[in-house]
């Protein structure tokens, strides 16, 4: 019988122990790290309770006129502006002539970022618009739609192929 409470009494300790050990690890910033190769993102997109809020600085930007073969670089800025960590789990271009770079790890509270799109001009001259769609983990509407629009120039000549930052 000693035996029995001897095995139950460390059986407690040892759940204390570990209990104390998970507690202390309040100071991990980003709660949805894991080592289970899930994405944080994924699971962040999930925990509704949990969302943050996000602020663009320019949601919708004029690149002005360009011209057929050249690529723009169009910087997207943002902020996290609530208090959990911030994913950006989806970027849809609206078309095949542009591609997006985003952060993939979380943007901690008060931190900023920057989502770029690269646009390499083609199609037929005249006014252009073109949109992205961001899905992310915020209160404030989990998708977020960003514009971009300018002209594309009329010229015959094909111009030099330059990249361009806007």
């Amino acid at each position: 019988m000693y035996r029995m409470k001897n095995n139950g009494s460390l059986f407690f300790v040892a759940c204390f122990l570990l209990l104390i050990v998970s507690c202390s690890n309040e100071g991990n910033k980003n709660s949805y790290e894991n080592n289970l190769g899930i994405r944080p993102a994924s699971i962040a997109q999930l925990d509704s309770a949990h969302y943050t809020a996000i602020q663009w600085m320019d949601s919708i930007i004029n690149i002005g006129h360009v011209f057929y073969g050249d690529t723009i670089l169009i910087n997207y800025q943002f902020k996290n502006t609530g208090n959990g960590p911030l994913y950006l789990t989806e970027v849809r271009p609206g078309c095949g002539c542009t591609v997006a770079a985003y952060p993939k790890n979380a943007i901690l509270p008060g931190d900023s970022g920057v989502l770029q799109a690269k646009y390499t001009t083609e199609g037929f001259p005249g006014d252009i618009k073109k949109n992205i769609t961001v899905k992310s983990n915020t209160v404030n509407g989990i998708y977020h739609t960003l514009v971009f629009y300018g002209t594309l120039g009329k010229d015959s000549l094909q111009h030099k192929n330059t990249t361009y930052t806007k």
